[in-house]
């Protein structure tokens, strides 16, 4: 269990949308763990975004500097989170000289999710001018014919 973290809301209602990305961008660039977009309603009905920001607790200045920055927001809330998290193994495959990394998330030592990065199936899928649907499930077959 990990339990040096803190999450920070803030509402915001009155922010150009075009601003949430690079905000997500820096947030993320700054070291936060996560950082995501909610769509709410506040009161009188107004449509805003609830931002969500999970970090170390000793980033809490450094993330409140980029969110007074980059938002409309005059405020916004904190609290300690506690997770739990699978252990994590990385490893990587080559297909048709594209390297694709793979995460493997263990639980009590048992496997329980592998993952491909996005990143590299999209470079990949665009080079081999195939669907990322149809790579990916070339390479989940190449990942079971090597077990």
């Amino acid at each position: 269990m990990e339990t040096d973290l803190i999450q920070i809301e803030a509402n915001i209602d009155n922010m150009n949308p075009e601003f949430y990305g690079p905000l997500l961008d820096v947030l993320l660039q700054a070291g936060a763990n996560d950082a995501w977009l909610t769509p709410i309603i506040m009161k009188k009905g107004r449509p805003a975004i609830l931002l969500s920001v999970l970090g170390a607790t000793n980033q809490l200045n450094e993330l409140s500097d980029i969110i007074f920055q980059n938002t409309t927001t005059i405020g916004f809330r904190y609290y300690p989170v506690n997770r739990v998290i699978c252990d994590r193994e990385f490893s990587e495959l080559t297909y048709e000289g594209h390297v694709i990394h793979i995460k493997r998330a263990y639980h009590k030592g048992r496997l329980v999710n592998t993952s491909l990065e996005y990143e590299d199936l999209y470079k990949a899928s665009k080079a081999l001018q195939i669907s990322l649907k149809e790579l990916q499930q070339r390479i989940w077959h190449q990942l079971q014919q090597d077990m």
